[in-house]
């Protein structure tokens, strides 16, 4: 199963390689490089573009290079050592060299020479070869695919087939010029996503994730089902940090899954709450997901704008998660957690514990509302934790607190490496997008075969969305709907915003999504339980969250466009009936619902969702009249074994 999920692509991959003594020091003096390059130029201010961006991805693909064996069983081969050696000096010699012709390269009239050329094209096989080592041989074989349609393209048949590229040009654009490799999503990378990832980092390593799960116990342990929920809350405050839906499920999944087990819920159970909520925990603002920031870069807006757009869609998602969990945990009589498993808020809400982990967060939020740019808060906010961290942290000694910093820095750094190689593969596929006018051509497709309706355009979008992203990490998923799927929904007179985010949605949708759910794989693995037993689960738990994105195109005030009240009545039809479909999902509203009602549920939800007041008011009524009928049925059923004891007496 563990191998399953690693051949669709999982995030998380457990790095075994063997080092010898003498170049195992290498790994974090490489982590660390990486980190505190990131740090300088946070301080400072980033380089020019090709010359921040190839310093971050050459010191990534040396690190996976260290990190990452060709063969999990030769990784200790002295021959396959010296290969990698060569290939860290073919990658640290290729991203010199941009940084020093930085200059030329950018000068006008620029002409690529044969050195450049046969730079660009080592590079790019580096790249793919470190690419299939880190997330498998899906990605990078879709790289390969885009090279190959964009050097034969006259020999692609009909509509499919253009001019063609050759080599060279192929080897500008990736190498030379910030249309490829040093892409504008690798500006992201190397700037924003760099400092989130430190950021989140640190305050993990300091203690903020333990903070995190302490306060998911205590808000949510004490109800039904309180195993489920406390993964949901947790895996939503980590999610802050995060921005990987694997590494969500890896970090909060250890003690979740395990709590659940203990509580008596069902293995694929425990698994699928994990995995659902560990794919919200990306579009929850204020920090979202990687993706968030790609989004805000791809749409020329601020980060906040993004964020605010996002808020009461990803409330309706952790509704209807929260709702159906609720429900399930009703039906299957989960109890729960332990009064003495819940943590005294005295202790985790104590200043010394709370503050360099609130602190730091609020800090950040606040400037990014005060318009500051994500990295510079990151920046900041990083270096207010660990100042505050050093100076009134908890934990042993000052030197031992230093050295949990540096432990901080050096998993930064490493968690660095998936992101950064995955989003310079990424730009492979997006530059072979543009050159070719490929992406054009799947929107005039999209718009053909729906023949200019919304509703099956959506739904086509939505099924392209999650192809694309079944077996890839979200960003690398987001990046390439983004690219194909969205150009055709604005093409169709949505807003930029809507379609963007309707395809983000759709593109963490897909990590649970069987054939190839990465993220659910990683959960069933963690649990112990079958994968497709698991991922079927997690269907159920989501099946309203799936309708999520269509709410916020056909209610653009769920991402804030419009008056007040507009934006309040989406957002209170969009919860009840999100709240109405999982209660039909799962056959369970108040007590136990039959088919009959939970068709009623189901029609009550769509009332809710389709835009218009009658519709709202047809809802309504339908839920109204299943709650009535549910109540008396509940206490006609808490009446019976009274009356039956009274009918025994006489």
């Amino acid at each position: 199963m563990r191998d399953d999920g690693r051949a669709a692509g999982d995030e998380a991959r457990v790095v075994s390689r063997r080092l010898p003594g003498w170049l195992a020091p290498a790994v974090p003096a490489v982590a660390l490089l990486l980190a505190g390059f990131h740090l300088y130029t946070g301080a400072f201010g980033a380089f020019p573009n090709i010359q921040q961006r190839a310093p971050h991805i050459g010191l990534s693909l040396i690190l996976a290079l260290l990190l990452f064996p060709a063969a999990r069983r030769l990784s200790a081969s002295r021959t396959l050592l010296a290969v990698d050696g060569l290939l860290m000096a073919v990658v640290a010699v290729t991203c010199a060299w941009v940084v020093v012709e930085y200059d030329r390269i950018m000068s006008i009239g620029f002409f690529s020479t044969p050195t450049d050329t046969w730079l660009g094209v080592a590079l790019t096989l580096v790249l793919l070869e470190v690419t299939r080592r880190v997330v498998g041989w899906l990605f990078p074989m879709l790289a390969v695919l885009f090279l190959v349609y964009a050097y034969f393209g006259p020999l692609f048949p009909g509509t499919w087939a253009h001019r063609g590229l050759s080599l060279e040009l192929i080897s500008e654009v990736l190498y030379t010029t910030d249309r490829g490799i040093w892409g504008l999503v690798t500006g992201v990378s190397a700037t924003v996503i760099a400092m989130f990832v430190i950021f989140g980092g640190i305050l993990l390593k300091t203690g903020g994730g333990q903070t995190f799960m302490d306060l998911a116990l205590y808000v949510s342990g004490r109800f039904t089902g309180g195993g489920a929920k406390v993964a949901t809350v947790a895996s939503s405050l980590f999610g802050t940090v995060s921005g990987s839906a694997a590494a969500n499920v890896a970090t909060t999944g250890v003690f979740t899954i395990s709590m659940m087990r203990k509580l008596g819920y069902r293995r694929s159970f425990a698994g699928a709450v994990e995995a659902v909520a560990s794919s919200g925990g990306q579009i929850m603002p204020p920090i979202m997901g990687a993706g968030a920031f790609i989004m805000a870069e791809l749409l020329g807006v601020p980060y906040m704008e993004v964020a605010l757009a996002a808020l009461i869609p990803a409330v309706l998602y952790f509704t209807s998660c929260f709702a159906a969990i609720h429900f399930e945990s009703k039906r299957c009589g989960y109890g729960t957690v332990d009064r003495a498993d819940i943590p005294d808020p005295r202790d985790f809400l104590h200043w010394r514990r709370s503050l360099p982990v609130f602190g730091p967060v609020s800090l950040l939020v606040g400037l990014l509302v005060m318009g500051y740019t994500p990295s510079t808060g990151a920046f900041w906010a990083t270096a207010t934790l660990m100042a505050l961290f050093l100076l009134i942290g908890r934990e042993g000694s000052l030197t031992q607190r230093c050295g949990t910093l540096v432990d901080g820095l050096i998993l930064a750094g490493r968690g660095l490496v998936t992101v950064a190689i995955l989003i310079a593969c990424s730009q492979i596929v997006l530059a072979m997008i543009a050159g070719t006018g490929v992406g054009v051509k799947f929107s005039a497709l999209i718009i053909s075969l729906a023949q200019d309706h919304l509703l099956l355009s959506l739904l086509l979008a939505m099924g392209i969305a999650m192809v694309l992203g079944m077996g890839l990490p979200t960003s690398a998923a987001y990046i390439l709907a983004a690219a194909v799927v969205a150009p055709a929904l604005i093409r169709l007179e949505l807003l930029p915003m809507q379609a963007h985010l309707f395809v983000f949605y759709y593109a963490i949708l897909s990590g649970i999504t069987p054939p190839l759910c990465a993220t659910v794989f990683i959960a069933a693995a963690m649990a112990d339980a079958n994968w497709l037993k698991t991922a079927l689960i997690s269907l159920k738990l989501a099946l309203a969250a799936f309708i999520v994105p269509f709410l916020l195109v056909y209610h653009p005030e769920l991402i804030l466009v419009g008056d007040a009240t507009g934006i309040a009545m989406a957002a209170v039809t969009g919860f009840v009936g999100t709240v109405a479909l999982a209660a039909s999902t799962i056959g369970w509203l108040i007590a136990p619902a039959g088919w009959p009602t939970r068709i009623a549920l189901a029609v009550a939800a769509g009332a809710l969702i389709w835009p218009g007041m009658e519709s709202d008011v047809l809802g309504l009524l339908v839920l109204a009249a299943c709650f009535a009928l549910q109540l008396v049925r509940a206490r006609r059923a808490e009446t019976a074994p009274a009356v039956t004891r009274i009918e025994e007496r006489s």
